[in-house]
């Protein structure tokens, strides 16, 4: 497992805000990031690619972990606690995430992206 910074390319996007930082390759005829020039900024290469071991995996902690979609509470039972991690999917609803939550609880599975939101409690309704 190689624990580098990814790299990251910037655009010209300093001269129109509209491009934004998704990469993209520069075409223009006079365009200094195309040609390379020094100071100029870097373009991606082959070498800057992730090792096949580590792509589509989610740094948990020191953990390359796997991630597997769960939409309901049997999905929860194939995962493997210690080679992946749960994302509930975001059709499910209120009622099933808790159950979700608590069977992940029982059996000892990490849950990326759960966030149960409690009710607020109105202040000055003591009547």
């Amino acid at each position: 497992m190689i624990d580098m910074a990814k790299k990251k390319f910037k655009r010209r996007n300093w001269l129109l805000e509209r491009l934004g930082e998704k990469w993209r390759k520069p075409k223009g005829r006079q365009s200094k990031l195309r040609l390379q020039k020094k100071g100029k900024g870097k373009l991606p290469k082959i070498g800057f690619r992730t090792p096949k071991s580590e792509r589509g995996k989610i740094k948990v902690g020191n953990k390359l972990l796997e991630p597997i979609k769960i939409m309901n509470v049997n999905d929860l039972k194939k995962i493997d606690a210690n080679k992946q991690i749960g994302i509930v999917g975001s059709a499910v609803g209120k009622r099933k995430r808790e159950l979700i939550k608590e069977e992940a609880k029982r059996l000892g599975v990490r849950l990326l992206n759960l966030k149960i939101k409690k009710k607020k409690e109105v202040k000055g309704d003591n009547k």
